[in-house]
């Protein structure tokens, strides 16, 4: 009974924790006027769950949260710019190929489609790669890039259950504004950290046999 009450609490712990970070997530956002904070707020939402993720449970959170926003203010709307032009441009590719009456042109739909699903999976990595690594923002988009290559299992999980957890928040609007941030940051922070502990035991066990 003892072991049950400890589990029910721990998993109420979450829960709560998970619902305060949304809902800072969500007021940062309005802050930043939704088109200047979005990146920031997700930033610091990220840099908190990471905390968590590697057991730092015990960390003043707003705080944490409001540092991470003004300190990152600036690289995290660099990134953000970046990615809704690419994202754009992408979009607009598709467009002009779906309206185009010209054969070879249709061609390209099918390979510009490829193109924005790797686009759309190297975002899943994008903010576990801005907090944990200390890169800029070149830096970030490439380790993005390549860890989503490298690790098809982890890409495809992280894939699958954001889509889940999409698919419940659009099914039950009342639940988006207290997790439906921070449980898909949650979830890709998770796998991301399995992934970045993996490849540093890889790449220590290669150095201790060339050593």
């Amino acid at each position: 009974m003892e072991g049950f009450m400890r589990g029910i609490y721990s998993i109420s712990e979450w829960v709560m924790r998970l619902m305060y970070v949304n809902i800072l997530w969500i007021l940062f956002t309005l802050l930043g006027l939704i088109v200047f904070g979005f990146f920031p707020a997700t930033t610091a939402m990220f840099t908190v769950i990471r905390k968590w993720v590697i057991k730092q449970h015990e960390i003043p959170v707003f705080k944490t949260f409001w540092l991470t926003y003004k300190s990152e203010f600036l690289k995290s709307n660099l990134l953000g710019m970046i990615i809704v032009c690419i994202g754009f441009f992408m979009y607009s590719n598709l467009k002009i190929i779906d309206a185009t009456t010209v054969p070879s042109l249709k061609l390209l739909y099918i390979p510009n489609l490829i193109v924005i699903l790797i686009f759309l999976l190297t975002l899943l990595y994008i903010f576990p790669v801005f907090v944990h690594f200390d890169v800029g923002v070149k830096g970030i988009i490439k380790n993005a890039f390549l860890l989503m290559t490298l690790n098809p299992i982890a890409t495809f999980s992280m894939s699958i259950l954001s889509g889940f957890i999409l698919f419940i928040c659009y099914q039950f609007p009342g639940l988006i504004p207290f997790f439906s941030g921070s449980l898909i940051g949650f979830l890709l922070m998770f796998i991301s950290n399995y992934v970045f502990v993996k490849m540093d035991k890889k790449a220590n066990g290669i150095e201790e046999t060339k050593a």
